[in-house]
């Protein structure tokens, strides 16, 4: 039986309350908060993601487009750039467009 939105919420709070340093509950945690547009949350889940594993591209990513919800541009910019390039090292055709173009839309919202 598959979990509702509020049970999976619940599972993976409780599986990163049991193993903080558990880099993809965490990931799945950003995803599950993202997707209700807990941004703020979501964002501080996949940080700490790509703390514990650097080249998890789509972490960095989702970091990135939480930022850039929250108007953080700067901060957004950079985990972008790192989303980018793990793209481009890891052959990630699509996540590299979308890194892309919120790095575009950045640029035009800087300038």
């Amino acid at each position: 039986m598959a979990l509702d939105d509020d049970g999976r919420l619940l599972a993976l709070e409780a599986m990163v309350a049991e193993d903080p340093d558990n880099e993809l509950a965490l990931f799945s945690l950003g995803q599950v908060l993202f997707e209700r547009s807990n941004y703020a949350a979501a964002q501080e889940a996949f940080g700490r993601a790509c703390l514990l594993q650097p080249d998890l591209m789509m972490a960095h990513l989702r970091r990135g487009e939480c930022l850039v919800r929250l108007k953080r541009l700067v901060e957004a910019q950079k985990c972008l750039e790192s989303a980018r390039d793990l793209a481009i090292a890891q052959n990630h055709t699509g996540p590299r467009g979308d890194a892309d173009d919120l790095l575009e839309e950045i640029a035009d919202e800087l300038d």
